[in-house]
């Protein structure tokens, strides 16, 4: 930010001065007549830990301003009987940013402190001044109900203050916006976090933002990022967002009010959001959606040997092992391992697990709770095995010792129905 001076009126200086001590009277609930001129600005001899407007500047922006000098602004104008005093460029953008303005532009048009006379001495000044707050402009991208695709407008001012604008999906032909403001949070590294306060909030809730930009973050087209907060029924929500960089404002709106949706980015976000049930358990296993679940675990626990049948008829061995009663689950094809968590289905007679091997591949397996016979099981699967697919139902035996020396003394990935004992046999054309 270009620290290179800039002349306003007195009587713009005043408003902005005297609209900054209402901001600051109101965030610390505090009288301004009851605190010292050293206090008030702080500087010289004053307590950092009690309010003060350079504490107040730093925290609303994430920069910070010499209280003395400030002070000395007030002092130079109540000794002198000029029209105009010089300012920083910098310093004044921080003011406007700390009393809620994006823009000396916004703040010239919308404060309540400024007359009619001094809006039109300073209209002058609005093209230079304005170039003084540096700004980054994206729309941003994320899912309600995990499916319901939003766009919103997300702009950052010189990496320390930020405005999101979500808009009003639920009026259509309607482009009003839900307005969250923001500042900053120092996290170092490759990433910016953002704290929206419910008080600078026209929903009044309040939510957390992180973005991952890697370097140079003002060259990169999209960042992703994550966002946690609350619903319309105060239930904590988190998800993952895309912020799309655009040149300017005019961009941003019209792409956040058009209806046309990059595919690209919605597969990327489907189903990426998690929703925090309002309604509280009474005890801890109201949080199950099975009501036999340990039972059934319990039953479970244990090694299973068995296979797979594949179109050319050939057998493709698996280990399969339901570990403990938290239901963790192992399964290995061959050399390809896979980790997971079982969980019970509705009906409580399947055992469900999904693999994730990367951000697109989901492999699933499943086992029937029910035996066909004494310690004989049928699961099915969709394993995704390097370019092939393993789709289709498979047969597994609990604890079994034949099937255990069989494959300890053959590593083959194809076994022959041959190479098994005529029970085995017999159960594989029965059931598979």
């Amino acid at each position: 930010m270009n620290a290179k001076g800039i002349q306003v009126s007195i009587g713009l200086f005043l408003s902005l001065h005297k609209e900054l001590l209402a901001e600051f009277a109101t965030q610390y609930a505090i009288e301004i007549k009851t605190l010292t001129g050293f206090q008030l600005y702080g500087f010289s001899n004053y307590n950092d830990a009690r309010p003060n407007l350079k504490r107040f500047l730093l925290e609303a922006t994430g920069q910070q301003i010499n209280g003395k000098y400030l002070y000395n602004k007030i002092r130079e104008i109540e000794k002198g009987n000029h029209q105009f005093i010089r300012l920083r460029k910098d310093y004044l953008s921080i003011l406007i940013l700390a009393i809620g303005y994006d823009n000396y532009g916004n703040y010239l048009k919308n404060s309540p402190f400024i007359s009619d006379t001094v809006r039109q001495e300073e209209k002058n000044h609005f093209e230079v001044t304005d170039k003084a707050v540096e700004a980054l402009y994206y729309v941003g991208y994320y899912v309600i109900d995990k499916q319901l695709y939003v766009k919103s407008k997300f702009t950052i001012f010189k990496l320390k203050t930020a405005i999101w604008e979500i808009f009003n999906w639920e009026k259509q032909n309607d482009s009003t916006f839900y307005t969250y403001y923001g500042k900053c949070v120092s996290t170092g590294g490759s990433a910016l976090s953002f704290y929206f306060s419910k008080e600078n909030s026209s929903l009044g809730k309040e939510c957390f933002v992180n973005l991952f930009y890697g370097n140079m973050m003002q060259t990169k087209p999209v960042l992703l990022g994550a966002y946690c907060g609350f619903d319309k029924s105060n239930n904590p929500v988190v998800g993952k967002m895309i912020l799309e960089q655009v040149a300017d404002a005019e961009t941003q709106q019209e792409k956040v009010v058009n209806e046309t949706i990059n595919p690209v980015f919605y597969y990327h976000l489907y189903a990426q959001r998690i929703e925090v049930d309002g309604n509280l358990p009474h005890k801890a296993s109201d949080l199950s959606t099975s009501i036999n679940r340990i039972e059934i675990i319990n039953f479970l626990i244990g090694d299973y040997l068995g296979f797979y049948l594949d179109s050319n008829n050939y057998l493709i061995p698996l280990f399969f092992q339901v570990c403990n009663e938290l239901g963790e689950i192992k399964l290995k094809i061959n050399n390809t391992k896979f980790d997971g968590i079982g969980r019970m289905n509705s009906v409580e007679n399947y055992l469900i697990s999904e693999f994730r091997e990367n951000e697109d591949n989901f492999s699933q397996f499943s086992i029937q709770v029910q035996p066909l016979e004494r310690n004989l099981f049928l699961g099915h699967l969709l394993i995704y095995y390097g370019t092939s697919v393993l789709n289709g139902k498979i047969l597994l035996w609990k604890e079994n010792k034949v099937l255990q020396k069989l494959m300890t003394n053959n590593k083959a990935f194809y076994l022959n129905k041959n190479d098994l004992e005529e029970q085995f046999v017999h159960q594989i054309d029965k059931y598979l």
